[in-house]
């Protein structure tokens, strides 16, 4: 078992990060992030989350930074709230403003077809038809791609031609609807490398980090140090690069992309972009459904879109990598947002837990990712309600059955083989999207559900009785 460090340690690292960055910020922004520590603390502990950062923005600047936990459990070294992150898909907001940097000075149509773009790779079919615009919304109707095509730093891995080739599939008709991909972002990278002639990381260097002030940010893996990220299992992860990067290959600190957030608020003092394009990158594109549709209601050019319930419009995107997590979340208008990083993989309710805080402070109904905390109330149910049918099966097993219900022993065989079954298939499996959002609660989930399945199966073979 991996050694961890005392929790005593880790609250006292806590205590300490928000004390010592409170000291220059706002007093309110200070309340508000003592207030929220609670929470994060205790979901932390609850959820075996190792470390995160998080950056409250109020009136287009930021107030209060805090670090919690721990960069490296393993050696006792805490996390800092100048720590630099993997961001994961976060990379797209900020891929986002490179090409509408691009378009704004001329240098790329988002209409155009990317096929006149492209000269290391030719697209097939309809794939050259795509345009930017389409690859920026997730409606260009490519698949998610292979989000496992993971390398270590130094090691020989494909280029982005290459690996574009292998990646691309059309799983719809271009504009038929949205369906996330980061494949998408690979191309785009591919197109907007293709159509200026120079290296990605180096022109949104140029282009947009180092004018937005994102001073530790690249595109490219620089050999910095950085917290040691964990999988679902709280197993450390080695660092590791994709072959492209425009999709997840940003590495920032939170401070990096609190500055971010802040060029993207009405009125933001930024030479990057006019404020017309900004309020494009933040225009609803196209409608999004499935799993994504209870956080969002659109999507835009590297932006989720939704409405807040006092009628204020919010954008968003958040990331989820091998043993990292992130969440960004503004209110433009009002120029309020936050930014959570954390080197754990299992953050998803501790983020759902501080957006949820978080959006009380706004005055308004919990912002849609608040919403992966439902699972945690259905869970908990299903939990209950498993425990229940397991007692009930094992004491009208005890009982004996009557012999004349023989319909009902057969829908209990039927039903309790399953129930035993996928909680041993869930072990064998690398990723279940049920393993994000239930880091604490799905081994309580399988167990109830093997065990209820145990109970039915014990109604269905046990004796019967006149």
């Amino acid at each position: 078992m991996r050694p961890r460090a005392p929790r005593c340690v880790c609250q006292a690292v806590t205590i300490f990060a928000a004390l010592t960055q409170a000291v220059s910020a706002d007093p309110e922004g200070v309340a508000a992030g003592e207030a929220l520590g609670a929470t994060i603390t205790g979901r932390m502990a609850s959820d075996g989350v190792a470390g995160a950062v998080v950056v409250l923005i109020e009136d287009g600047a930021p107030v209060w930074t805090g670090a919690f936990g721990m960069a490296d459990p393993a050696t006792g070294r805490p996390m800092t709230t100048d720590a630099l992150f993997r961001v994961e898909s976060i990379s797209k907001p900020v891929t986002a403003w490179g090409a509408m940097r691009l378009a704004e000075t001329g240098r790329l149509d988002l209409d155009a077809p990317i096929g006149g773009y492209l000269t290391r790779w030719t697209p097939p079919g309809d794939a050259a038809a795509i345009t930017p615009r389409a690859l920026l919304s997730h409606s260009a109707g490519l698949g998610l791609g292979d989000f496992a095509a993971r390398f270590p730093p130094g090691a020989e891995r494909p280029d982005l031609p290459g690996h574009v080739a292998e990646d691309v599939a059309l799983i719809a008709p271009p504009g038929a609807g949205f369906s996330y991909s980061d494949t998408g972002y690979s191309l785009l990278e591919l197109v907007i490398e293709d159509a200026t002639g120079e290296d990605f990381a180096a022109l949104l260097s140029r282009e947009v980090l180092e004018p937005l002030g994102m001073a530790q940010a690249s595109f490219d893996w620089t050999g910095k140090p950085i917290p040691v990220g964990h999988d679902l299992h709280e197993q450390p992860v080695a660092p590791y690069v994709y072959p492209g990067r425009a999709s997840g290959g940003l590495h920032a600190t939170a401070a990096d992309i609190a500055r971010f957030a802040v060029a993207g608020m009405a009125g933001a003092d930024q030479q990057v972009l006019s404020p017309d394009d900004v309020a494009r990158l933040h225009r609803s594109e196209v409608a999004v459904g499935g799993l994504f549709g209870f956080a969002a209601e659109g999507y835009g050019l590297g932006h989720f879109t939704e409405r807040l319930s006092d009628g204020r419009r919010a954008v968003w995107h958040g990331g989820q990598g091998y043993g990292w997590m992130s969440h960004l979340h503004l209110v433009p208008d009002t120029g309020d947002g936050i930014v959570i990083l954390s080197n754990s993989q299992r953050a998803w309710p501790l983020f759902a837990a501080i957006l949820r805080e978080w959006s009380e402070r706004l005055g308004v109904a919990p912002v849609g990712m608040a919403r992966v905390l439902w699972a945690e109330r259905a869970a908990q149910g299903a939990i209950a309600l498993g425990l229940a049918v397991a007692a009930l099966g094992l004491w009208r097993a005890y009982r004996g059955n009557r012999r004349r219900a023989l319909l009902l022993r057969m829908l209990s065989g039927g039903v309790a083989l399953p129930l035993v079954l996928w909680p041993l298939w869930a072990l064998w499996q690398d990723y279940l999207f049920l393993f994000s959002i239930l880091p604490g609660l799905w081994p309580w989930l399988g167990a109830a559900s093997a065990l209820a399945g145990t109970g039915l199966a014990a109604m269905a073979l046990g004796p019967g009785r006149g």
